[in-house]
């Protein structure tokens, strides 16, 4: 492994050109429904040829692999497999849709949102959501902050070096939303991220219970895996800063943030976990010795683009992402202490969200990003969600105003300003 000081690297290319004459309807349409879109370009889905398996942790990536080389011995001459995958190990939505169709995704610029959504102006204080959304908060701001305290206890009892607590939020609107529009907004506030739409509906659950789709919606700006041939890249982001409207703030935040010793040392612990963790799988690995300061429009993050050379025979993408899964940035350090603290800790299931979503190929080439910005749809409900990570010389009022920071881009795309 090398540690360069910069590392702009080659490009992931976008994949070829259609792959089928169908185009879908509208994300979010029908059973395994999917759209992925990066702003390169824009893969969208729709139909169920077969659905991956359930498999046991660890083993996810495997059985979509069996499933691809099965369906390519079958006749289908290039399978993929679309969906989730969990934060759970072992938990996944995962298919090889009916109909493919890759376009070059239209430039995106900041600020190209729909000037007014279909929907009821919501309210813009949180005292006053229930008037017109219905809103419940998991856990209250108290709860959490209680939560990040006894992280740190743990933390300073050396049983774990740092652990990401997550808050949820659930909101339902007085009419049915419009997913196209939802995703048009959240392309807009992050015109770098990964967009993203995915029908995570439990075929045999949601079934029971009546007509119930759930779709899986937000722009990630945190790449996990990516594989083209024999290059893999991962852009872990640790460390996050809100952005302010005022310019000369905004920059001081942003180099506040470069300089921070608690957040390069939160970072660093991220990006040398993913780094050991691809490290058996390549024959060479380069990581900057810094990172770099990105941005969406609420919030400044720490970055490092990792790139590999990987070894013959190469694991698939979502194999390299399941290896990953979860990073640091989204559990904690040790992840089984870290995975135990969070369920003692969290007061919800966490789902898709922190979790993967993306594609695969039968090849293996494909795009996996790490399920954050994001929220759950089903019919008028919306489920959002947002954590952060608690380490050594945190504040659980700052960790509390970072997640109602990462909040804020799904609650704009709604139409929302009110942070819970």
């Amino acid at each position: 492994m090398t540690r360069t000081p910069t590392s702009a690297g080659p490009e992931i290319e976008p994949a070829g050109e259609d792959v089928s004459v169908d185009v879908p309807p509208g994300p979010g349409s029908g059973p395994g429904a999917f759209l992925f879109s990066t702003r390169e370009v824009t893969l969208r889905t729709t139909g169920v040829r077969t659905r991956v398996p359930d498999a046991s942790p660890g083993s996810v990536g495997a059985m979509a692999a069996a499933t691809l080389a099965a369906e390519r011995a079958a006749g289908n001459p290039d399978p993929l497999v679309v969906g989730a995958v969990g934060f759970a190990p072992g938990e996944a939505r995962l298919v090889v849709p009916g109909h493919v169709h890759r376009t070059p995704t239209i430039a995106r610029q900041e600020g190209d949102a729909p000037p007014a959504p279909p929907l009821d102006a919501p309210p813009s204080a949180p005292a006053s959501v229930g008037t017109r959304w219905d809103f419940r908060a998991e856990p209250p701001p108290p709860r959490y902050a209680a939560a990040v305290r006894r992280a740190l206890e743990m933390i300073a009892e050396g049983e774990l070096e740092k652990v990401v607590l997550a808050r949820a939020a659930t909101l339902t609107a007085p009419a049915p939303l419009d997913l196209a529009v939802i995703l048009e907004r959240l392309a807009a506030r992050n015109p770098t991220g990964y967009v993203f739409a995915a029908d995570v509906t439990d075929p045999d659950k949601d079934a029971a219970e009546g007509p119930v789709t759930r779709t899986l919606v937000g722009n990630s700006p945190e790449l996990l895996a990516a594989r083209r041939g024999d290059l893999v890249v991962s852009h872990p982001l640790a460390g996050t800063a809100p952005r302010s409207p005022d310019p000369d703030e905004d920059a001081r935040r942003g180099e506040e943030l470069a300089s921070s010793a608690k957040d390069l040392r939160e970072h660093a612990l991220v990006v040398d976990r993913v780094a050991e963790r691809l490290a058996p799988y390549c024959t060479s690995l380069e990581v900057p010795t810094t990172p770099s300061v990105t941005r969406t429009a609420s919030l400044w993050h720490l970055g490092t683009r990792i790139e590999g050379t990987l070894r013959d025979p190469a694991p698939t993408s979502l194999q390299l992402a399941e290896a990953l899964h979860p990073t640091p940035a989204v559990c904690g350090e040790p992840t089984d202490a870290a995975r135990a603290a969070i369920e003692e800790l969290e007061e919800f299931p966490r789902g898709f969200y922190s979790g993967l979503v993306g594609w695969c190929d039968a090849d293996g080439d494909g795009e996996w990003a790490v399920t954050i910005r994001c929220a759950e749809v089903a019919g008028r409900a919306v489920r959002v969600y947002a954590g952060a990570g608690v380490v050594e010389g945190s504040r659980p009022e700052a960790e509390l105003a970072e997640t109602s920071a990462k909040f804020r881009t799904l609650l704009s795309a709604l139409g929302l300003e009110a942070t819970p």
